[in-house]
């Protein structure tokens, strides 16, 4: 076993800010990975928003967490669960976000908040126990209030998951807590793992057992298969190449003292360039591992005597899949940005004068209106399909909602007629999850007009406002993919596209 401690004074991650972080679109290498999100998310959504209000009392801490959206999360891990299973997913996930945060936060001098991170690891494990109704175990208090959390957790999971189950998984949430251990005592120390320490740890850290929750079961043969360890292991290390990958610009703000991309740099010699390609490759090594002992355990199911043995499995290789599917569908990063300030490298300084009001400030005046006032900025399409299209939902089996929506959809017409206006769908169509319909803008005051228009008139229904771009060597998928996510505007609540038709090259 590598045992060496890399000191963090031997390489500074503040030699990466200003460089510039290329991650290739990996959503092609999930193109025949199962991916969808929940129906359910709403309402998922809104009891994680009501389980943290009732759990964090600072304002701030709470909107940092609630903009996490751990319940668009779950309803990506979990796409086809009835809600209730979803509502016991969404919760413990609320109770593993939170409390890993709280060691994170350990008050005190060094050697106060190194026992206080120890306190809380020790307390809470003889806690969990208790709460999964395992034999032998004593009562015990919650030590927090976040720790409390986990006593419905494991009420539900002991209506629903036999004593076994309910051990496996307390095993792997007792690794879980150590490992969160481990990491702050290395925080402590000052000192960074090597890539295979790191590992060792990390991989600890993934607790959602699938099988558990899914109610999913296979023959012994195949639970204790090399192929179905290979498959799962192969799983946990996408999402801690895809969690280290896409955080790394967040983590350099706290220094990133445990990210994967400065560990592999100082520990392997590589640049930043050269750390990423090496995550790229291990990336697509882990999705061939893991088709492939896929493949291996759908034979071995073909040959069991339970008739019921393959459908288990491919929901556990849809599941697992879904899982690392769901953590990519929200991010953005493999696009990349120009900087915004391009053309201006060699302009004056601005001025630091202040305006009448005292918090504004005073710009530099050139005389001349941006282009932008006239004309939709490069790569929007000022041609005939417009530069915007604004898609209105609403939910088909809402009456009310239906009403409003094509009340709206006259109006525009009627207030709008130079606007394009298209057909009232009665059902989802495309991209869209559920019914709506569709306008297109031209020109920026047209946008200008329409858009704070409908910000108001929009009632109870959501709306997208989605670009329409001319990219000459960008292929369609990966210009629609990025159109529909990373350059959109929502008003209202945001609702899940079907993105999949965008991902396949």
């Amino acid at each position: 076993m590598e045992t060496d401690i890399i000191a963090t004074s031997a390489f500074s991650v503040d030699s990466l800010r200003g460089q510039r972080l290329h991650i290739p679109n990996l959503w092609p290498a999930f193109a025949s990975w199962k991916q969808g999100v929940n129906p359910h998310h709403g309402r998922a959504r809104q009891a994680v928003g009501a389980r943290l209000e009732e759990l964090i009392e600072n304002e701030n801490v709470l909107a940092k967490v609630k903009a996490a959206d751990l319940g668009l999360f779950a309803s990506g891990v979990f796409p086809d669960a009835p809600y209730q299973t979803l509502e016991t997913v969404v919760f413990y996930c609320v109770w593993l976000f939170l409390w890993d945060d709280a060691i994170d936060g350990a008050d005190g001098s060094e050697e106060d908040g190194g026992l206080a991170a120890e306190e809380y690891c020790r307390r809470p494990v003889g806690f969990v126990r208790f709460c999964l109704g395992l034999d032998g175990t004593a009562a015990a208090e919650a030590p927090t209030k976040v720790c409390g959390s986990f006593a419905e957790v494991g009420r539900r999971l002991g209506e629903c998951c036999g004593l076994e189950q309910r051990r496996e998984l307390f095993g792997q949430l007792r690794e879980y807590m150590e490992g969160c251990l481990t990491e702050y005592r290395w925080r402590l120390s000052g000192k960074a793992p090597s890539v295979k320490e790191f590992y060792l740890w990390r991989l600890k850290t993934s607790s959602v057992d699938v099988m558990i929750l899914n109610g999913i079961s296979l023959s012994r043969e195949i639970r204790e298969s090399e192929q179905l360890a290979a498959m799962g292991l192969s799983v946990n290390k996408l999402l801690i190449l895809i969690n280290e990958l896409f955080s790394l610009k967040k983590e350099l703000k706290d220094g990133a003292f445990s990210n994967l991309v400065p560990i592999t740099i100082r520990s392997l010699g590589a640049s930043l360039d050269g750390a990423v390609n090496m995550m790229i490759q291990e990336f697509h090594e882990c999705i061939r591992i893991f088709d492939s002992n896929a493949s291996a355990l759908q034979t071995m199911a073909t040959a069991e005597e339970s008739s019921d043995m393959p459908a288990h499995l491919t929901r556990l290789i849809g599941a697992y899949q879904a899982i690392a599917t769901s953590l990519t569908m929200a991010d953005s990063l493999h696009f990349n940005y120009p900087s915004p300030l391009a053309g201006y490298e060699d302009a004056p300084s601005l001025p630091e004068e202040r305006a009448e009001d005292g918090k504004s400030y005073r710009n530099p005046q050139t005389g001349v209106l941006s282009s932008a006032y006239d004309k939709f900025t490069e790569p929007l399409d000022n041609g005939p399909r417009g530069g915007f299209d604004i898609h209105i939902y609403y939910f088909q089996t809402n009456p009310e909602q239906t009403q409003y929506a094509r009340q709206l959809w006259e109006r525009i017409r009627r207030e709008f007629p130079e606007l394009r206006v298209y057909a009232f769908w009665d059902r989802p169509v495309g991209p869209h999850p559920v019914a709506m319909f569709e306008v297109n803008v031209f020109t920026p005051a047209q946008f200008g007009a329409f858009v704070p228009w409908l910000a108001v008139w929009r009632g109870p229904l959501s709306a997208l406002v989605h670009p329409n771009t001319l990219e000459p060597g960008v292929p369609e998928p990966e210009r629609e993919l990025r159109n529909h996510t990373q350059r959109a505007i929502w008003m209202g609540e945001r609702l899940p596209l079907d993105l999949g038709r965008f991902r396949g090259g």
